[in-house]
């Protein structure tokens, strides 16, 4: 965990948990976490460096922060009304049945395949445009019968 203050002020507190496995650069951190423990500001704020010579740009480490951070209910409201989506479009574009979709309208926080999604979505017209489907309006209820209908 990096906990980080930005020139704006903020504070988050990032898990590079996954760079650290994932990075054959980074690894040296598995077998050597007071190194990791020794990390500086650098290039005036451009970044982090260790004494090892690695670094990593404050770029990518606030996007690695905004990626950690959760999607609630509410965040789930803002899309669908960003992107003018009924229940059922943002059901059938998060692969989610609406009762679900309703569900997590009051959530806390979404789940993490969910989150990855809106944030997905969000960030790309394309990625919108490709998985979009618009969806009719569904008449709620029973169907009404017929009466053109000979069925008994």
């Amino acid at each position: 965990m990096l906990n980080v203050v930005w020139a704006d002020g903020t504070k988050d507190c990032v898990d590079l948990t996954g760079l650290i496995y994932r990075s054959r650069h980074f690894r040296v951190f598995l077998d050597d976490p007071p190194a990791f423990r020794r990390v500086q500001v650098a290039d005036f704020g451009g970044g982090v460096a260790w004494k090892n010579g690695l670094d990593y740009g404050a770029d990518t480490l606030r996007m690695m922060a905004d990626e950690q951070r959760p999607v609630t209910g509410a965040d789930l409201v803002a899309f669908e009304t960003e992107l003018n989506l009924t229940t059922a479009e943002t059901g059938a574009l998060l692969g989610l049945a609406e009762r679900t979709v309703r569900a997590y309208r009051s959530a806390k926080e979404v789940p993490q395949s969910v989150a990855i999604a809106i944030r997905t979505i969000r960030s790309s017209n394309t990625v919108l445009n490709a998985h979009y489907r618009p969806v009719g309006h569904r008449v709620r209820g029973r169907p009404k019968k017929d009466p053109t209908s000979t069925a008994a």
